[in-house]
């Protein structure tokens, strides 16, 4: 497999990615793709202080989803005890040196927030 192949490979292997489905603006019936979540963690310093921050990353295919945005929703269902739920893009990071996967920043979206929205 040629370089260039390989960042959109990694959403497609059923080990390592699974099915969302992806709401532009987070309405609409959406569209079913293949996304990779990851939670990298990161422990910067200033001064004399540390500061552990998580985040949580999609990284989507842009064949899939060409533009993701802020506001835009992928909904996860839960599967062989990986949790599922619906997520918020909050941030776009990079798009890989291959120009075929974009990494998403996220914040998972809380029922109660859901309920509040209401009619």
């Amino acid at each position: 497999m040629r370089d260039g192949q390989t960042s959109g490979a990694v959403v497609l292997d059923p080990n390592l990615s699974r099915d969302a489905v992806w709401r532009a603006g987070g309405a609409g019936d959406g569209l079913l793709v293949r996304i990779r979540r990851r939670s990298p963690e990161a422990v910067i310093g200033v001064g004399d202080n540390r500061f552990d921050l998580d985040a949580m990353l999609i990284d989507v295919r842009l064949s899939e989803v060409p533009a993701p945005a802020k506001g835009d929703t992928f909904e996860v269902e839960a599967d062989d005890g990986e949790p599922g739920g619906l997520f918020e893009v909050i941030g776009l990071a990079t798009i890989d040196s291959h120009r075929l996967v974009r990494t998403c920043e996220v914040a998972a979206v809380a029922e109660d927030d859901l309920e509040e929205e209401g009619p």
